[in-house]
């Protein structure tokens, strides 16, 4: 309910090109689970591995058993799947890591012919950007340090990722869209995409003191504008909405401990509502809107960027796999990487205890006479009780 009415800082992050090819590891998803989790490898797993060993040779790179196992462990943090994955999950995992590790490498030779540069000054924004994620520059070397990497490490890292990002960019470069495409799409979308529920636009302010919050609101009721308060305790508002950048609050998400401001009057300041001891927030109505759908022209800008990035996704998961067909991969132990089938075999030893009817033809005579075209053959091999049952 509260992250609802806040105005939620986008945390800083860094957009980075890793590369899984997930073609193989959405293949696994249809099998059959086990409870069985997987054991997570050990950062240092080479050192508890007796006879490590070459599993594949990813464009004539020999990637060992010990690397592999790492990869997957990684990546199985990554995706969160510590407590779903089992055992036979592994293959697949596997043949996602080497399908990555081969990307990575074609997606490389791309940026050595596309001759991709990276300024130094880009690098360092981008360390600044995640160094200002950390209360002091200690703090957030400490954080390397335990990470187990260098700064020197995550510089040429992020490099690296900067220059495949460039490369995407000029992949989907060309990537456009019409008048016509938008309407299309609004048309098809708005019944269920672009329905608006009853709410209102608000003037939402936090801050960081309760006091500031306090004066704030008194210079609100006295007849003050918004915008000039906001700038007068400027040092003291964490967040706040603009006078022509409203945000819209929907009726049903006002309960607990805002559920008051269903009833409160228009334009005149909330009481302060302290969500914190450093949040302290205060609200004033505006406008009500009415449940409807949103007009062509409020949401075409969001329809764009949603078709472009449609079309950029597509562009470049067509651009990954003709990467991936270029590497050339060996499998040295086709074992760890072949995915079990989820088939239920058939059992051909499997007894028949008896005969369906439905199986006896209907021209078949089953009584007790046995009838005349076959009395020959049960001659030569008389139907006993004994022989009845071994046939069965």
């Amino acid at each position: 309910m509260m992250s609802s009415l806040r105005k939620s800082a986008k945390p800083i992050m860094i957009v980075v090109a890793v590369i899984f090819v997930v073609s193989g590891f959405f293949m696994y998803g249809g099998g059959r689970r086990r409870n069985t989790q997987v054991v997570m490898p050990d950062e240092d797993i080479g050192a508890g591995i007796l006879q490590d060993y070459d599993v594949a040779i990813v464009n004539g790179e020999r990637i060992r058993f010990s690397r592999l196992e790492f990869e997957v462990a990684q990546f199985i943090r990554a995706m969160g799947l510590e407590a779903s994955a089992t055992p036979e999950d592994l293959p697949a995992f596997r043949n996602t890591i080497i399908d990555r590790l081969a990307t990575l490498q074609e997606l490389d030779k791309e940026i050595i012919s596309r001759n991709i540069v990276v300024a130094r000054e880009e690098v360092d924004e981008a360390i600044s950007e995640i160094e200002a994620q950390f209360p002091t520059r200690e703090i957030y070397l400490l954080q390397l340090q335990a990470s187990g990497i260098t700064e020197a490490e995550l510089r040429g890292s992020i490099e690296d990722n900067l220059k495949r990002g460039k490369v995407f960019e000029e992949v989907t470069g060309v990537i456009a869209t019409d008048e016509a495409e938008l309407r299309n799409f609004y048309e098809m979308m708005k019944s269920y995409a672009f329905q608006l529920p009853e709410g209102f636009l608000m003037d939402v302010a936090h801050f960081s003191t309760e006091e500031a919050a306090e004066s704030a609101r008194m210079e609100l009721e006295s007849g003050s504008e918004w915008d000039d308060v906001m700038e007068a305790v400027s040092p003291d508002v964490t967040e706040h909405s603009r006078s022509d950048e409203r945000m819209f609050i929907p009726s049903s998400q006002m309960t607990d401990e805002v559920e008051f401001l269903l009833e409160l009057s228009m334009d005149v300041p909330s009481r302060v509502v302290t969500f914190t001891s450093d949040d302290h927030m205060i609200v004033v109505k505006r406008a009500k809107e009415e449940a409807g759908t949103a007009s062509f022209e409020d949401v075409r800008d969001d329809l764009e960027q949603m078709i472009l990035s449609q079309k950029s996704t597509a562009m470049q998961s067509q651009f990954m796999q003709e990467l991936r067909a270029r590497a050339t991969v060996v499998f040295l132990d086709e074992e760890l990487f072949r995915m079990m089938s989820h088939e239920e075999p058939e059992d051909e030893t499997e007894e028949i205890d008896e005969v369906s009817p439905a199986a006896i033809p209907e021209e078949a005579d089953v009584s007790e006479e046995t009838p005349s075209e076959t009395e020959s053959t049960a001659e030569e091999t008389p139907v006993t009780e004994e022989t009845s049952e071994n046939d069965n």
